[in-house]
């Protein structure tokens, strides 16, 4: 969104800092910017008009303004080869999230219940070993100002950290845990959303969806960003959090992530950049630490609206001490073809280091996406 000149999240989502649910600007902002409008002249998107299929379920069940609707149906196809072990393929249900918000002038509440069949454990809402019902996200807010640039929120939320992306297995989002995924926590938070500045700071409660409460984190998690123009923004992160037993190795952690990213739309307009690295440490009690520098540059090109081609670099040495550098390269296609449906295409290449060698990986994933 960038690329038309909003820089920052606030007037589209609910959620200050992207993602979850569109407020009804934002639901209109998708119907005439992001998808592809096959009678369109070109200059003419700021005169379009969204019409009832931005609506809930295209506008078929009328709401009042205060109250919305909506979900998220994310269906895809993953085939997937190691080295020289055979090739593996499986059908994913990524996503069949429900959502409801109620938005006033000052008070904002959203919520989201789903589906798993698999993965998503850090969200569940059930105890079924693998198969539950999740609730990524349910949170109160209050607008501390007629202009609503100040919020204060309470509730599970995602984490305010770097640049938000739905593609929760790059490995950016995996090493600083900050995916839109399953790695939401509860707390308390405060957004400022302005003209030329942005920013959040969350106190990590510790997600309550995940017991014994010695698995919970606690801690912190925050951005500043500054947008100089409409068109390029420079931000810092910063995470720090603590764990009585960590799950996997049931002793006390620590885990830092700490560092900058930025967004740029480049003379060439249809051409936008998108970077962030940052150092990320998870120092385990009585255990090697596992530090790093992590990675990420990412290149959009939209040559037709709604249709983006994407090339994404990864880089990162984060693990033991003396581990060699892990490389990705993403190849991606994304086609907002219609009112609340897009597809996308990935190929992904990944060179994966340990202390014991270097395994290659390549995979390819295509799903389509349908939002109420």
């Amino acid at each position: 969104m960038i690329r038309h000149d909003y820089p920052a999240c606030a007037q589209c989502h609910l959620d200050p800092s992207g993602g979850g649910p569109l407020s009804a600007y934002g639901r209109g902002m998708g119907e005439v910017l992001l998808k592809t409008r096959y009678d369109a002249q070109p200059g003419d998107e700021e005169a379009a008009e969204p019409g009832p299929a931005a609506k809930f379920l295209w506008g078929a069940v009328p709401l009042p303004e205060f109250l919305d609707f909506g979900g998220s149906l994310r269906v895809a196809s993953f085939t997937d080869k190691v080295d020289s072990d055979q090739l593996t393929h499986r059908i994913l249900y990524m996503q069949a999230d429900l959502a409801a918000t109620i938005n006033t002038t000052r008070w904002v509440a959203a919520g989201s219940v789903g589906y798993a069949p698999h993965a998503a454990t850090l969200a569940a809402i059930t105890r079924g070993p693998d198969t539950n019902f999740v609730s990524r996200y349910h949170w109160v807010g209050y607008r501390l100002d007629p202009d609503a640039t100040m919020l204060v929120r309470a509730g599970r939320m995602n984490l305010p950290f770097g640049i938000r992306d739905v593609m929760h297995t790059l490995a950016i989002r995996t090493t600083t845990r900050t995916n839109i995924d399953d790695e939401q926590q509860h707390g308390i938070s405060f957004a400022y959303s302005g003209s030329t500045f942005r920013g959040e700071i969350m106190a990590i409660l510790g997600n309550f969806q995940i017991r014994p409460d010695d698995y919970r984190e606690r801690g912190y998690s925050g951005y500043f960003e500054w947008a100089p123009t409409t068109r390029a923004a420079l931000g810092i992160s910063s995470r720090i959090a603590h764990v009585t037993l960590d799950p996997k190795a049931l002793v006390p952690a620590w885990r830092h992530a700490h560092g900058v990213f930025g967004r740029v739309v480049t003379p060439f307009q249809p051409l936008v950049l998108l970077a962030e690295a940052d150092y990320v440490v998870d120092s385990l009690k009585d255990l090697p630490r596992n530090q790093g520098i992590q990675a990420m540059a990412e290149a959009d090109l939209e040559l037709v609206q709604g249709v983006h081609y994407q090339v994404t670099g990864e880089a990162g040495n984060f693990g033991p001490h003396g581990i060699p550098p892990t490389y990705g390269l993403w190849g991606s296609f994304l086609w907002f073809f219609a009112s609340h449906l897009d597809v996308r295409l990935d190929g992904v290449y990944q060179s994966l280091a340990s202390q014991t060698g270097r395994v290659s990986e390549i995979s390819l994933l295509a799903q389509g996406h349908l939002y109420l």
